[in-house]
């Protein structure tokens, strides 16, 4: 399995952004070029993101930049950051696209929330074992905020999972687009008390994304593609991480020392606030 599965295949569990705090001491830093919507969001070569007039877009390099502000290490993958258009939003969504090949959604129509959960608490408990010993809080999983579910006529599923640590209670929500080659991640990062009130949001961005003609998961092509080395459930849940590779990554991550798990609002509204005090909207093409 490539490293940037590895990366991934948890994002669906926890949100690794965090924050340096001397990357905002800088006050010359340039500004973030902002796309008002309504526009027509390009998200690489794989599809399209259409947004309203109540949203606002990051580009790329825009993107990955700024989450490395947060203290974050960006893969490359990112292809776009998607915020509210009125500039004073604390919420955002990350938007990613892993070319982990076609990811077969047979194990969806049977797939077990409840052992899902399990499988996501077991490894979690041996990531704990690491994070004590390296003086860090557990993290305890709450359980699921909204089961998984998968629509099969659009490719899409949808699932969120809250936990407890020494940073509060966060929620991961979470979309994944499946296309041909791989597929399109949108992780909200937000508040739990929020969820409630951004749901629509994660609703709305997950159904005006769609791949390209050629790109679309109905493209693909059995004599010639690659197909992911993990299946949807298992890229949900989490669960071929549960042997131990979880704990390990988690040790990797930390490793970094600069990575923290998000904390909650006071975390969210700290970045934004400055974020915003720094940033500039340009009209969209």
């Amino acid at each position: 399995m490539t490293s940037m599965m590895l990366r991934f295949c948890v994002a669906g569990l926890v949100a690794l952004l965090g924050m340096g705090g001397a990357a905002w001491a800088e006050s010359t830093e340039p500004s973030y070029a902002w796309q008002q919507g309504p526009l027509e969001a390009p998200l690489g070569e794989q599809a399209t993101l259409t947004l309203s007039a109540g949203y606002r877009f990051l580009g790329p390099q825009d993107t990955q930049r700024l989450l490395k502000e947060m203290g974050n290490f960006p893969s490359g993958a990112e292809l776009g950051l998607v915020t509210g258009g009125s500039g004073d939003s604390d919420w955002f969504v990350v938007i990613r696209f892993v070319d982990a090949g076609y990811v077969e959604d047979e194990d969806a129509s049977s797939w077990d929330a409840d052992e899902m959960l399990a499988s996501i608490k077991e490894g979690t408990e041996e990531a704990n074992a690491k994070r004590r010993e390296m003086g860090m809080a557990p993290l305890n999983i709450r359980g699921w905020e909204e089961k998984p579910h998968y629509d099969k006529a659009t490719n899409k599923v949808v699932w969120a999972i809250s936990a407890e640590g020494g940073q509060g209670t966060t929620v991961n929500y979470n979309t994944l687009a499946l296309g041909r080659h791989g597929y399109m991640s949108m992780n909200l990062v937000a508040n739990l008390a929020a969820l409630p009130t951004l749901k629509p949001h994660a609703a709305n961005l997950l159904a005006n994304l769609n791949f390209v003609q050629g790109k679309r998961y109905v493209d693909f092509d059995s004599t010639t593609d690659k197909v992911a080395a993990v299946g949807l459930a298992a890229l949900v849940a989490g669960a071929a991480f549960k042997s131990g590779l979880f704990a390990k990554l988690l040790v990797l991550i930390i490793a970094f020392k600069k990575v923290i798990l998000l904390a909650g609002a006071a975390l969210i509204g700290l970045v934004w606030k400055l974020v915003k005090g720094r940033s500039s909207t340009t009209p969209s093409a």
